[in-house]
């Protein structure tokens, strides 16, 4: 079996996808033909969507997304589509996030909330090979009364749907806002799970509030080591700490927080044996999968076939899911491994 058949065949983990990033071409299309109101053709929205930049474009590009995912019937076919999506990229658990919106007129943040989830519900019947867990995130550049009505929308809905609403995710612009730790602390009292976006640009200070804050997982971890704009000692402390991290690695390249992907955090982290995921961030907008992705960090750091599938344990280790539901994945992987016959050798 070559590698990218493989890599396609994998029972793969996503635990770092934002929806309206996640959203390919036939579902924006898909969406631009029920909300579009400006009388721009649908090529032209493609070729400003199309217009890859670093990461201070990447997030105008997503106020460009936002103009069409505005009410909850643009949600609703945004969250099927995406869970099918991976469904079909083989991955049997997600983890998806979106930072509810209110959008004056058309949709208030608990119909946001509410299309996610009845989304998800749909997608059981029409994708039952994969688990899907939701987290409900903060733009650090949302002001303090917008950032706690999301936390008290996160701890409110994992009331109603514990099995469902896992956690939330701090993330958003690294340059603007605020860590809202206050906030967190407070949803993690409540038994949600915390998830920071942290050290996508060199910032010390920001940083080392964040790994003290200890949270349940962080994204990204860019600049954290000394060849990557972080310290020895900050890299230190995340080994100690253990805390897994969200790797992603054609979202980094393309945001030009990294150079190449031999220079990506990845290496650093494998070889010191950290707790890591491997994840697609921005699948739709940086056009990319998870097969792909796995892909990618087996050829240029030279992963063997054994190495993708403990990954992928690593991952449900380190996924925000019942036990119970952990044991179901691992079986599915021991599954995978024991039918393959070239596991051994190397892709």
């Amino acid at each position: 079996m070559d590698l990218r058949k493989f890599c396609r065949k994998l029972p793969k983990i996503e635990l770092h996808a934002h929806l309206n990033g996640s959203l390919t071409l036939p579902t924006l299309e898909k969406i631009y033909r029920i909300t579009n109101t400006d009388n721009m053709g649908f090529e032209k929205f493609v070729q400003i969507i199309q217009a890859k930049g670093d990461l201070k474009e990447s997030f105008k590009l997503f106020n460009v997304i936002y103009s069409l995912t505005v009410n909850p019937q643009a949600i609703y076919i945004a969250t099927c589509d995406v869970i099918k999506d991976f469904m079909e990229d083989n991955v049997i658990y997600l983890e998806l996030r979106s930072t509810p919106r209110h959008v004056p007129g058309h949709m208030t943040k608990t119909e946001y909330i509410d299309a996610m989830i009845q989304g998800v519900s749909a997608s059981k019947r029409t994708c039952p090979n994969i688990i899907v867990k939701l987290l409900i995130s903060v733009d650090r550049a949302q002001d303090y009364e917008n950032a706690k009505e999301n936390c008290n929308l996160a701890k409110s809905y994992a009331e109603k749907y514990p099995d469902l609403i896992i956690g939330v995710d701090l993330s958003g612009d690294p340059v603007k806002g605020n860590l809202y730790l206050d906030l967190l602390y407070e949803v993690r009292k409540a038994g949600l799970k915390v998830v920071i976006h942290c050290a996508e640009i060199p910032n010390r200070a920001d940083t080392w509030d964040v790994l003290k804050f200890r949270p349940d997982r962080l994204g990204h971890g860019t600049c954290i080591h000394p060849n990557l704009g972080g310290t020895v000692a900050t890299f230190d402390y995340l080994r100690k700490s253990q805390i897994p991290v969200e790797l992603c690695l054609t979202s980094n390249i393309i945001c030009e927080t990294v150079s190449c992907y031999e220079d990506h955090q990845f290496k650093y982290l494998y070889e010191s044996g950290h707790p890591i995921s491997i994840c697609t961030d921005d699948k739709g907008l940086y056009n990319t999968t998870l097969s792909k992705e796995f892909e990618i960090a087996s050829t240029t750091f030279d992963l063997k076939k054994d190495d993708l599938i403990n990954i992928c344990k690593s991952s449900i280790e380190c996924s925000f899911n019942s036990e119970k539901e952990k044991l179901k994945l691992l079986s599915i992987l021991n599954d995978f491994g024991k039918k393959g016959k070239t596991l051994s050798k190397h892709p």
